[in-house]
């Protein structure tokens, strides 16, 4: 068994070092130290992002419960739902964050913007998941939301 030449283990000590200096997943690999405004403005709008994902399974699922009701009324709550679905899917089909290449008031600037389009989104998704809960819970033939959840 063959020992590693000493110019080997120098390439092993530089492969760690360079491993050692790569930033976090959430910061670019060029900063150092605490998060640009825009970096910190860019984290803000992924995080929104994620938590209203997290939300769509409740949105599904409250879909599918209206659709079974089959109650008079129901249609109202139903293009709620479909509609902050579409705004959700809408505002992920026109992001598009700027490279690195942009200068760090037109990336901070972005990224403010879409936090505001973002939030609209979270507005319409409260509004219509709770209008719509309310109504299944009037429904008398269906299990209330909170009896339906899946359990974790």
């Amino acid at each position: 068994m063959k020992y590693l030449q000493p110019t080997h283990w120098a390439l092993v000590a530089a492969t760690g070092l360079l491993l050692a200096a790569c930033a976090s997943p959430d910061k670019p690999i060029a900063e150092q130290g605490p998060p640009s405004p825009a970096s910190a403005a860019e984290m803000a709008v992924m995080a929104r992002h994620d938590s209203l994902m997290a939300k769509m399974d409740e949105l599904y699922r409250l879909k599918g419960l209206i659709t079974k009701a089959k109650a008079p009324g129901a249609g109202p709550y139903f293009r709620g739902l479909a509609a902050a679905d579409a705004a959700m899917m809408g505002w992920m089909h026109q992001y598009r964050a700027p490279d690195s290449t942009a200068t760090p008031a037109a990336r901070l600037a972005y990224f403010q913007q879409q936090q505001q389009l973002l939030a609209t989104v979270s507005q319409q998704f409260r509004a219509t998941i709770d209008s719509a809960s309310l109504f299944i819970n009037r429904q008398p033939a269906l299990p209330s939301p909170a009896e339906s959840a899946p359990s974790k």
